[in-house]
């Protein structure tokens, strides 16, 4: 009998193997959990079916599209959990996202575009994803939500935004 028996989770973030949403999809999983995935676009998404593949079960994962950034995929990709699932026990967000160009420089140099697009997949998704799983946690009798952040929060991460 595992912890998370009978619960169904939606895991959000999986870019490849290494990704710590993927291990934490496949701890969720040994404890018996039941999963979902997203991919955020076209680049990811051989990356994230390959990896649903390996899993036992895989045939019944819910697995699709979710650009963080646009409303009317969160919602479409939420109704879809809807109809194969009608509940929803956990979310984890384990999204983050930094134009390279805004990387690469100092500081100071960062655009403001750059940030404002940084902040909105990274930080405002948390919202959105939130907003959109409460119906269903609701559904399920209650819902956590599990967030993720980088420790250069912390502390100086050196040629991290130099």
């Amino acid at each position: 009998m595992g912890l998370l028996d009978g619960k169904k989770a939606l895991v959000m973030g999986v870019g490849n193997k290494r990704s710590i949403a993927w291990g934490i999809a496949t701890a969720f999983q040994r404890e018996g959990a039941e999963l979902a995935f997203n991919w955020p676009n076209d680049r990811l998404k051989d990356n994230v079916l390959e990896l649903v593949a390996t899993l036992p079960g895989h045939e019944s994962i819910p697995v699709g599209p979710c650009d963080v950034s646009k409303q009317d995929e969160i919602d479409k990709f939420f109704a879809e959990i809807d109809r194969k699932w009608g509940k929803l026990d956990i979310l984890v967000h384990s999204i983050a996202f930094a134009a390279l160009e805004d990387l690469k420089g100092r500081f100071h140099e960062i655009s403001r575009d750059g940030l404002k697009i940084a902040i909105d997949i990274s930080a405002y998704s948390l919202v959105a994803l939130s907003r959109a799983a409460l119906p269903l946690f609701e559904k399920a009798g209650g819902g956590s939500v599990m967030s993720l952040t980088y420790n250069a929060v912390d502390r100086v991460v050196p040629s991290y935004n130099s």
